[in-house]
């Protein structure tokens, strides 16, 4: 598309310009009227239909060359074009990366559009935003000069607010934050106490959370297996991968700060990525003591300002430099990088579900070590089976194992405590009796535990004991969690689509009120605990109570602190938190995990529950660990009780590759949501049929399609599609042009490569 212009031209160069419209049109042709100097490559403004965008050159052409082509094509007829407005950051990408980009975005069956939007800070395409400058109109607050402060007349408030700004101004952003509000704040101006002007504020320039502490930290002797792992990655060539098997605590973090070192040396940069954002704190803090002001940070939880000025450091960079981040940190053009490593690589929080592309990072770190002539590390304490096959039947992958812990201590023991025998005794409580009597010891032994729940919340649902009535959540296929206020009042609440309603403590259908929650949650466990150990310190550590970049930050640094015996939390707490004084581990309801209905979740579980065993004694002190569960016998129990996760992947593996399952086979989940239920089952089935020619060509099976796992979610109905076929062929799919016109408006298809959950 050429928008018109009704100025004459005689301009050299024609741009064109990826714009998101939100429709199938993504690129734009512009002239560089102004001479500007626009290349591709870089991000500019310019006007659509009277509005201001952001966007991506992506090509410059000889516009005088060009021109008496396109006189031919219109009959003669000039066409007019626009002038770019202004660049707004130059050169952000460069060739390489481009390509990178654009493989992606065909293997993941999106738009350049869409992949470039993904990989970029949130902002950069786009409706108009001026992000180029580090300078920012701020509100700054000050004292009139020619008022003395008094007392006499003000508010104790009014004071205190006159006394903060007496000696010099703040940012009114900074006032608000500790406390004083925009009424009293305008008050006081009115009343000619303080005055008001905009001012040009930088915006933050610390690229990373670490704050420091002044404590020279020695570096440690490396063990017999940290220096043999040192030494094969010594030995590994540019583009070569390695799986770190090391079990918790034998000191896989300390491998990688060597590692990145010997990177550093040799001037070259380093990523280090993460799954989840509460384990970014512990490695900033650890490689900053090492490495110092060359650690930047990276994720979801950074301000969309901190996340540029983290691009443009790396893009400006003549130095090397060190990036830890989570998933969406793999995209960063890094110049000179010599090494990525994926901590915990097991998790499935390195894959994105939603919404497209749904990118496994790393699958992506793969691809970019290859391109770049790096080196990849896996780490992990429990191995993904898929990176595992790519060591033991694809030989793609060097392994090295850690098996000694650093600890001198022998290995927790692991106690699996069968419930159904508690309810025979009498016991009704959601804790063992042996844990009743282990808990209020921890403040006596001065050491700590950490509880894991398989949800948030307070209770699983609200049902009638009575007739069975269950209370689902209006928009989603899903009962509401029961939740609890500060204030001890419950409400209910969609874990989906975040819908809430107020608790009812009678039955709507039968009116008995036998209505009471079921399940256990965080918040349940918590009530609990305050309920019966009222002398136990208690902390809450899930989704909900660690928003914010220093969330995680903050609950951690209080539990290792010693401000709390108890931390208990969701998944999370399982993931590489290395706190010295946890002596106990505690699984509840460990059952809830097990019986998912996904062909992964035996592995999952598996590595969840060896990973929270892992956390109890990992300094001087012996640990234990509990595990509270109404099915002993699943198999799941006995590979864990005897720690043996390199048994469950032989087995596991062997079953998996003769029946062709995942990973010995590449799947394709096509997921279709709408809110009209018989419009989208009709484009499911009408899209399954079309599909159908195209597997059966390739030798691929469809299966579906049907109503997904939650088969409603936000008032959308939910259908699938699973087509799988053998490893290493081409997803039989049309062209992604082709797939969308089968698909009217009102309904909404994703397709996932590879997904971490059916």
């Amino acid at each position: 598309m050429k928008p018109a212009s009704n100025q004459l031209l005689n301009i050299s160069y024609k741009l064109e310009i990826l714009l998101d419209i939100g429709s199938s049109n993504e690129s734009f042709y512009y002239l560089d009227g102004n001479n500007l100097g626009a290349e591709v490559g870089d991000i500019v403004s310019v006007r659509l239909r009277g509005r201001l965008l952001n966007g991506l050159v992506i090509s410059k052409k000889d516009f005088s060359t060009i021109n008496n082509d396109e006189s031919n094509i219109t009959g003669g007829k000039s066409i007019r074009y626009l002038f770019v407005e202004s660049i707004l950051q130059k050169k952000i990408i460069d060739e390489s990366w481009r390509e990178l980009i654009d493989s992606l975005a065909s293997f993941y069956m999106v738009s350049n559009l869409k992949m470039f939007k993904t990989a970029f800070p949130p902002g950069w395409i786009g409706k108009y935003k001026n992000f180029s400058k580090g300078l920012k109109d701020q509100i700054w607050i000050e004292t009139k000069k020619e008022f003395d402060i008094k007392k006499n007349g003000l508010t104790k408030k009014e004071f205190f607010l006159m006394d903060t700004l007496s000696k010099k101004g703040n940012w009114q952003s900074e006032l608000i934050k500790s406390g004083f509000n925009y009424t009293l704040i305008n008050s006081m101006v009115s009343k000619n106490y303080l005055a008001k002007s905009k001012r040009k504020k930088n915006i933050n320039s610390k690229l990373n959370s670490f704050v420091k502490d002044h404590n020279a930290t020695k570096k440690p002797n490396l063990t017999n297996e940290q220096k043999i792992a040192f030494q094969e990655f010594q030995t590994m060539k540019p583009g070569d991968a390695l799986l770190l098997w090391g079990e918790t605590g034998s000191g896989k973090t300390e491998v990688y700060m060597r590692i990145a070192e010997d990177q550093f040396l040799k001037k070259k940069s380093c990523l280090i990525l993460a799954p989840e954002i509460g384990l970014i704190p512990q490695l900033i803090d650890r490689f900053s003591k090492r490495f110092n002001n060359v650690v930047y940070e990276y994720h979801s939880n950074c301000s969309p300002d901190h996340r540029t000025l983290v691009w443009k450091k790396i893009i400006n960079a003549n130095e090397p430099l060190i990036v830890i981040g989570t998933r969406s940190a793999v995209f960063l053009p890094i110049k000179n990088l010599g090494l990525i490593i994926m901590d915990e690589e097991h998790d499935v929080s390195y894959k994105q579900d939603s919404p497209m592309p749904c990118y496994d990072a790393r699958e992506i770190a793969i691809e970019i070590v290859k391109r770049n002539s790096a080196k990849l590390i896996f780490g992990s304490a429990t191995p993904s089976m898929k990176t595992w096959k790519k060591c033991i039947f694809e030989r793609n992958f060097k392994l090295v194992r850690m098996i000694q812990r650093i600890s001198s201590n022998e290995t927790p023991e692991i106690k699996i405590i069968d419930m159904r025998d508690e309810f025979k005794k009498g016991n009704m409580k959601i804790f063992s009796n042996e844990l009743l009597q282990l808990l209020p010891q921890l403040r006596l032994k001065k050491e700590q535990a950490i509880i894991l729940i398989p949800r948030r919340g307070h209770s699983g649902f609200l049902s009638c004991r009575n007739c069975g009535y269950l209370i689902n959540c209006p928009n989603c296929d899903i009962p509401l969690s029961v939740h609890l206020g500060s204030q001890g009042k419950k409400w209910l609440r969609c874990h989906w689509c975040d819908h809430k309603s107020r608790l009812i403590n009678r039955c709507p259908d039968c009116h008995s009120t036998a209505f009471k929650p079921f399940g256990i949650g965080t918040q349940r466990v918590i009530e609990f605990l305050n309920e019966e150990f009222p002398d136990l310190r208690v902390l809450r550590f899930d989704r909900d109570t660690t928003s914010g970049k220093d969330g995680h930050r903050d609950i951690l640094s209080k539990f290792s602190k010693g401000d709390a015996d108890i931390l208990v939390g969701t998944q999370m707490l399982a993931k590489g938190i290395d706190i010295p004084n946890i002596t106990l581990s505690v699984v509840i309801a460990a059952d809830g995990l097990l019986h998912r209905p996904d062909i992964s979740a035996e592995e999952k579980s598996l590595q969840l529950f060896l990973q929270v065993a892992g956390r109890a004694g990992r300094a001087q002190k012996k640990g234990k660990v509990i595990f509270q569960t109404y099915k002993p016998n699943h198999p799941v129990i006995s590979y864990l009780q005897k720690r043996d996760y390199e048994r469950f992947l032989i087995e596991n593996s062997r079953l998996r590759k003769d029946a062709n399952l995942f990973p010995f086979c590449t799947i394709c989940l096509l997921k279709l949501s709408g809110e009209n239920y018989e419009l989208t089952e009709s484009i499911a089935i009408k899209l399954a049929k079309y599909l159908l020619s195209f597997c059966e060509k390739k030798n691929w099976k469809l299966i579906g399609p049907a109503p997904s796992l939650i088969a409603k979610v936000g008032k959308k109905f939910r259908w699938q599609i699973l087509i799988h076929g053998p490893e290493g062929t081409k997803i039989p799919l049309p062209d992604r042009s082709i797939l969308w016109k089968l698909i009217p408006k009102n309904v909404f298809l994703t397709i996932d490569v590879n997904p971490a959950e059916l």
